[in-house]
């Protein structure tokens, strides 16, 4: 390498000519760029950059792979942290601060290039951080409409033999019902408690405002037993309680009521915490409204 390399910010002084290599160093002294990688730096203020860190990476090996909470923030889920940026690399490495390489070989096929870095694929990376953070990450994905229960199955049967695979099919055979959320998930478990008289959907589309006269709207209704035109929603007060939501929310539950649909709100603490009282509710709900409905419906395949 004759001269210093730089790409999108990155200097690599291996192998860059002593001249070069000291105008980096006595940049670093001066505090302008930082050294995260063995030969590669950064500006200084990108060495906190998921992003910059990455190039740095595939800078220091082209052949490394971002995985894990990185390579989620870097695609699909930019609000998650990734303090610290993991990589699968096939030849051995020292990582800096802020960074740690595993020895793994990832099949092409689960790699993908998104914003000019390689990461595992969106399945794949949804497997990898159900071991790490839990069934939050496969309820992300799955409400962000990002990848579904089929292409995560097809991941995990074409990646065998890995450690936590056991834990990845169980949390699979448990987002059946695709919970958008823990709550939903809680809320899921308990239903399947009750001997329904019908199936339950989820996250099921429902239109409102035709009885009304003010305009179509659309609602997605956490759980919804459509036969018995019942629905279930289960709020955390986090975001219900603030004022926008607060509103929104009525409005759209007096639209379903002009439709005929019954809406229950249940608070997330109640289906986590009281999950025996909650089941009983539901059954006494569920038996009033068939009551209601008059004749016994037919059960729908799950």
């Amino acid at each position: 390498m004759e001269t210093l390399h730089t790409a999108d910010g990155v200097a690599d002084t291996r192998g860059a000519t002593p001249l070069d290599r000291q105008h980096v160093v006595r940049a670093g002294r001066r505090g302008e760029v930082v050294r995260v990688l063995p030969g590669i730096w950064l500006p200084r203020g990108g060495a906190a950059d998921a992003a910059a860190r990455a190039r740095a990476v595939l800078t220091s090996d082209p052949h490394a792979v971002i995985t894990g909470r990185a390579a989620a923030r870097l695609s699909w889920w930019p609000e998650l942290a990734a303090p610290t940026l993991t990589a699968a690399r096939t030849r051995h490495a020292t990582p800096g601060p802020g960074f740690r390489f595993e020895r793994r070989r990832i099949d092409p096929d689960h790699v993908v290039t998104w914003g000019g870095v390689r990461i595992t694929s969106i399945a794949l990376t949804v497997l990898d951080l159900a071991v790490e953070i839990g069934p939050e990450a496969i309820d992300e994905a799955l409400r962000r409409g990002v990848v579904t229960l089929e292409a995560l199955w097809a991941t995990l049967k074409s990646t065998p033999g890995r450690r936590g695979n056991v834990r990845r099919r169980d949390l699979l055979i448990d987002s059946r019902d695709e919970p958008w959320s823990e709550a939903e998930r809680a809320l899921h478990h308990l239903l399947r408690r009750i001997r329904l008289p019908c199936g339950f959907l989820t996250n099921h589309r429902v239109g409102y405002g035709a009885a009304t006269g003010y305009g179509s709207a659309t609602a997605y209704l956490d759980c919804a037993l459509p036969d018995l035109l019942l629905g279930l929603e289960v709020d955390g007060h986090e975001h219900h309680a603030a004022a926008p939501a607060f509103t929104h929310d009525r409005v759209r539950d007096a639209g379903l009521a002009a439709e005929g649909w019954q809406i229950v709100r249940l608070a997330s603490d109640q289906v986590f915490f009281n999950a025996d009282d909650t089941v009983a509710v539901l059954e006494a709900i569920i038996r009033a409204r068939l009551a209601l409905v008059g004749e016994r419906p037919r059960a729908r395949p799950r």
